[in-house]
């Protein structure tokens, strides 16, 4: 007999009612479990802070070259950054009873897969980049680590969508100062850097039976969370 696929109880849903997770909701859960049940089963609301704040807006200006808000400075430097075709592509990636959400920050327009003869045999999205804003030195090793997961879960998704995946993923990190807890203005400093990410079958499989692993765990404590709910 066929098994059937399972399907995971999470606590977030689409309006259709699947489930799903975002990169950001795993990046939580592994960093605060606590702070993941707070948001996203008891319901309280993440009003983000001053550091989402500034790095929204910078994602903003560079998908809609819109540097309102910006000193000349800081436009002269924002439009020195790597800019590709598209910006905040949707992907869906299919997983075992759920599937992942999230959003490309910037990533080339499918091209032509042309096989031998030169016969097109589809399409496949060839450059894709994450934006991040932070302190180059603190913040590099962190977008160079294994554990850093975002751009695996894009690429995923897009060889599940066109059957190839993308040739370079990268991470651009833009650099940034200031601390609001001191009373100091978060300004860039005028300086970024482009982090590659080396794609390969066997690091995308390893990323996608992690995310799954998270998955079935958030599962499991979101069970018991309304086992105890319920009483």
């Amino acid at each position: 007999m066929r098994n059937k696929k399972k399907k995971l109880i999470l606590p977030v849903t689409d309006d259709s009612g699947e489930c799903y997770l975002s990169p950001s909701q795993i990046s939580t859960w592994i960093k605060s479990k606590r702070e993941y049940i707070r948001q996203r089963m008891m319901g309280e609301k993440f009003e983000g802070n001053a550091y989402t704040a500034f790095g929204g807006k910078v994602g903003v200006a560079l998908e809609n070259n819109d540097f309102e808000g910006f000193t000349q400075e800081e436009v002269n430097f924002l439009k020195t950054i790597p800019r590709s075709d598209e910006f905040e592509t949707e992907i869906r990636l299919e997983m075992d009873g759920f599937y992942v959400k999230g959003y490309i920050d910037t990533n080339s327009k499918p091209e032509v897969v042309v096989a031998l003869k030169a016969i097109p045999v589809g399409e496949y999205v060839k450059y894709l980049a994450d934006y991040k804003t932070g302190d180059i030195s603190n913040k590099m090793a962190d977008y160079e680590s294994d554990d850093y997961w975002q751009t695996d879960i894009y690429a995923a998704a897009m060889e599940q969508k066109f059957g190839v995946m993308p040739e370079t993923t990268e991470v651009i990190l833009i650099g940034r100062k200031g601390n609001p807890h001191k009373g100091e203005k978060l300004e860039l400093t005028n300086k970024f850097i482009t982090i590659k990410r080396e794609i390969t079958p066997e690091r995308v499989q390893l990323v996608k039976d992690n995310v799954q692993a998270v998955a079935e765990e958030i599962a499991e404590y979101y069970a018991a969370y309304l086992k105890l709910n319920l009483l």
